[in-house]
């Protein structure tokens, strides 16, 4: 009887043990119910954009509004643009080109490293001088005149710099060349010394210098200059085509168009 007993006491013993183990565990599974449930954030996409310096302003705009829609990050490289088309030869990487010539893009489609294009704005070349125009510059020949300071863009470096070679040699006026004091990398390097009066006029593009108050630009005559136009395009070793196909179609779209002209920028139709 006594062993049946013990039996009998360890078989509730066990049960009670047993019972406090289930009622643990349920209440755990209870705690784990109520936790709230967290959203696991979609991974974020990175695009690099070789970008010519000049069109910094609308660009950084265009990336503000193209992350917020499309969950990606934009990292521009600014510069000119034949310094782009030589980082983008030797490292063969990244996912957007855009620059201010076309020659440039034709360059890149011919090696191999961009494919098709769209295009969106001009950018068109116009003398600048310091506000109040000192030395009364009025057309490319008065900078071709002896005693003006003329500052150029690079012509190795940036698109600015090899138009500016071309109206110069469509225009035979060579004096424009012996009068230079300054060639620079990009367009933007231009502004300050002409601000700092160490120049007298410049051949710069016309949304460089939009909305500056202490530079006056002339117009060139439409059959002395020469025009350029912005080409858009994905890089060929782009690892995110889609998404650069996507950014490529909204700086060409309407809305991007938008953008580039409210910085100075005449949209192509």
């Amino acid at each position: 009887m006594k062993n049946i007993r013990k039996k009998v006491a360890l078989a509730l013993s066990v049960l009670v043990i047993v019972g406090a183990f289930a009622g643990c565990g349920n209440k755990d599974t209870k705690v784990q119910e109520d936790k709230p449930k967290v959203e696991e954030k979609k991974e974020e996409n990175t695009l690099l954009v070789y970008s010519g310096a000049g069109l910094k302003k609308p660009m950084e705009e265009i990336a503000k509004i193209f992350e917020k829609d499309n969950n990606v990050k934009i990292e521009y490289n600014f510069a000119g643009s034949t310094q782009l088309l030589s980082q983008l030869e030797l490292s063969k990487k990244g996912d957007v080109f855009i620059v201010g010539s076309m020659n440039t893009y034709k360059s890149a489609k011919e090696k191999g490293l961009v494919l098709d294009n769209k295009t969106v704005a001009y950018h068109t070349p116009v003398i600048a001088v310091p506000k109040g125009n000192p030395k009364n510059i009025k057309s490319l020949e008065d900078m071709a005149k002896e005693g003006v300071k003329v500052i150029l863009g690079d012509e190795k470096a940036n698109a600015v710099g090899k138009t500016s070679q071309e109206i110069i040699e469509k225009n035979k006026l060579e004096g424009i060349n012996k009068n230079v004091v300054a060639k620079t990398a990009t367009v933007s390097e231009m502004i300050t010394p002409l601000k700092e009066g160490k120049g007298d006029a410049a051949i710069v593009t016309k949304d460089s210098v939009y909305g500056n108050k202490d530079i006056e630009t002339i117009d060139i005559p439409e059959d002395k200059n020469i025009d350029q136009i912005l080409p858009i395009a994905t890089i060929e070793v782009s690892k995110e085509k889609e998404l650069a196909n996507k950014f490529v179609d909204f700086v060409a779209s309407e809305k991007g168009k938008a953008i580039f002209e409210n910085y100075g920028f005449k949209p192509v139709k």
